[in-house]
């Protein structure tokens, strides 16, 4: 029982689930990861610290990866193809972890939900707009316990700004920016399009990788990293850090199944060709989001802004793709006296509050000028991974399940179209319609 007797006996965490009676009493959770490298390899690894999880099945279409991880856990049988494994698997295994390129994981979340399986999918959920719904449907029809991969949610940045939100210190939020200076600028080998066709290398499962992708002849920046950037593989920086900078804010707000009104957003004229710019995501974006009222902004809308790729630009940026200039006279007030290369800024009412990707203490700036109240404790918390874990095993509901990440994906996703769409304002609800009414059908 080790963890469960542990954690069953604490008080509960704010934000995190109450831990209930264990349903499989002296039973390990069986566990099957689709993806052993590079982020694969840090959840297999923090997954696999639980004490009560034990990796029975390990997937990877790179036989590098899986033998690596093979060698960490030599008693888990080993496949190529996760279609392959779930049918051999059956019912010795009770969780699956998709861990792979953004394009391929609404197949496999979906195949482990038809099956029964708890879920750890990482971000974002899938790479179509449509899919957010079925993902979100099935998991809730079965019951599954799930958990989307913001795993920075557990940390004590993430958390303490999602409790400076619920505490109300900056009175009704009214807007929101989230900014990286991250780019998505494709590297000079990219700019031969197509890319000149080389061999598959011999660890790597081609077909595999590409999944429910159209066809295309191998190239160099496609695996293992470089994939982001496309179009056809990524949902571009938004997909990746949006969601992480939105998270703590969408739980600390309290924005749940929330959708946005309209959306639009500005891109970089970049000096693409046109076949360039069909591969590629924009390599720097800045979208707006109009939310509707929630309880948290006084029931009025709010706008939420979306800035990447100014980081390390060697020509003059154009003030637009910037966080507003007054935003750093805003953060010269606190300690950290500059915005960071990562963060977010929520402006309510009553005050600004600021906080970094990683770092540890968020700030309030009030706008009478008194002093910034303390900040409210968030204790102690099990990890992003071992929360999941514990609520496969004991019960309850994880900090990130599909039920509110589906929508948080959702929102990025909408981000994403307006970046095909520059300059127009679009009428979110009409977009997703469509997507949700065959869902429902």
């Amino acid at each position: 029982m080790r963890a469960g007797a542990a954690i069953a006996a604490a008080a509960p965490i704010a934000g995190f689930p109450a831990v209930v009676k264990r349903r499989k009493p002296n039973e390990m959770l069986s566990h099957a990861a689709i993806g052993c490298g590079n982020q694969a390899r840090y959840d297999l690894n923090q997954l696999a610290s639980h004490p009560d999880l034990n990796v029975t099945a390990l997937c990877d279409v790179d036989s590098r990866y899986l033998e690596n991880a093979h060698k960490r856990f030599p008693n888990a049988r080993i496949y190529r193809d996760a279609f392959e494994m779930f049918a051999k698997e059956g019912d010795r295994i009770d969780s699956v972890n998709v861990s792979t390129p953004d394009h391929t994981h609404a197949q496999y979340i979906l195949e482990g939900l038809r099956r029964g399986l708890n879920v750890y999918a990482q971000k974002p959920l899938c790479h179509d707009l449509g899919d957010c719904r079925r993902i979100e449907k099935l998991a809730a029809e079965n019951g599954a316990v799930t958990q989307m991969g913001t795993q920075i949610a557990a940390w004590e940045c993430d958390r303490r700004t999602a409790a400076a939100l619920r505490s109300g210190v900056i009175g009704e939020v009214r807007h929101v920016w989230l900014f990286s200076t991250r780019r998505g600028e494709p590297g000079p080998e990219h700019f031969r399009w197509p890319l000149p066709e080389l061999p598959v290398p011999k660890t790597l499962e081609w077909k595999l990788w590409l999944g429910p992708a159209k066809w295309r002849a191998y190239g160099v920046g496609y695996h293992p990293g470089a994939w982001r950037k496309w179009r056809e593989f990524g949902t571009s920086r938004l997909g990746d850090l949006g969601l992480h900078l939105m998270s703590p804010v969408w739980l600390g707000m309290g924005l749940g199944a929330t959708s946005p009104v309209k959306v639009t957003a500005e891109v970089a004229a970049d000096d693409w060709t046109s076949a360039q710019r069909e591969q590629f995501w924009p390599s720097m974006s800045h979208v707006t989001w109009t939310m509707p009222g929630v309880k948290a902004s006084g029931m009025k809308p709010f706008t939420v802004e979306w800035c990447d790729g100014f980081g390390h630009v060697g020509f003059r940026l154009e003030p637009k793709f910037l966080p507003p200039a007054f935003l750093q006279d805003i953060a010269a007030l606190t300690p950290m006296k500059r915005l960071p290369a990562q963060g977010r800024v929520v402006e309510g009412t009553k005050g600004w509050l600021l906080s970094t990707h990683y770092d540890v203490e968020p700030y309030y700036v009030m706008k009478d000028g008194s002093g910034a109240p303390g900040m409210p404790g968030v204790g102690a918390a099990p990890s992003h991974y071992h929360e999941y874990v514990n609520c496969c095993l004991c019960g309850g509901k994880t900090t990130s399940g599909f039920e509110m990440a589906s929508h948080m994906t959702e929102w990025g996703f909408l981000g994403n179209l307006a970046q095909l769409r520059p300059g127009e304002v679009l009428d979110c609800a009409k977009m997703a319609g469509e997507e949700k009414k065959e869902v429902r059908s």
